[in-house]
């Protein structure tokens, strides 16, 4: 019975390299030029809709200056960063926010686990921002969802994913 099986064996180990060689050989043809490399994916940092633009940015707050951390009450932690939401209007002086009927925003792990964010309205000399404190994990991916309803009964939301290397 050895001799038998060492012939199974044999003949699985050609089978084998008959198959990688083939996989190989069909990898080798097409086009001689290189592949071109693929576009890169950069948030715009905001979404419009209906008349208003939604402006959304999450910062460690590590990369805030000591001074803007401090007079929003934040505590500057290399695992915590600040979520800010504006909303504007589309035919009003760039820069210039306005006032939400509502807003929320929710955090997503990989394991689609949902986190509200404890959004606070500040309201300062160019209209209200919201911010939130999110934790973050070294080269963990997460996402934020966050969803406004305009004065005008216009709702506009947005999709953010990010992953930080925190050292």
């Amino acid at each position: 019975m050895r001799p038998a099986a060492a012939g199974l064996w044999v003949g699985g180990n050609r089978r084998l390299a008959a198959s990688l060689l083939g996989l190989a050989m069909a990898g080798c043809g097409g086009s001689p030029a290189p592949v071109p490399p693929a576009a890169s994916y950069e948030d715009p940092g905001f979404v419009e809709a209906g008349g208003y633009r939604l402006r959304y940015a999450l910062t460690l707050t590590t990369d805030l200056p000591a001074a803007i951390a401090g007079s929003y009450g934040i505590v500057q932690r290399s695992n915590l960063a600040l979520f800010a939401v504006t909303l504007e209007r589309l035919d009003a002086t760039t820069g210039t926010r306005v006032d939400a009927e509502s807003i929320s925003a929710e955090s997503v792990a990989l394991t689609g686990e949902r986190r509200t964010l404890l959004l606070t309205r500040h309201d300062d000399p160019g209209g209200p921002t919201w911010l939130a404190p999110v934790e973050v994990r070294h080269r963990m991916p997460f996402t934020i969802e966050v969803r406004a309803r305009a004065a005008a009964g216009v709702t506009i939301g947005a999709r953010l994913t990010r992953e930080f290397r925190i050292e």
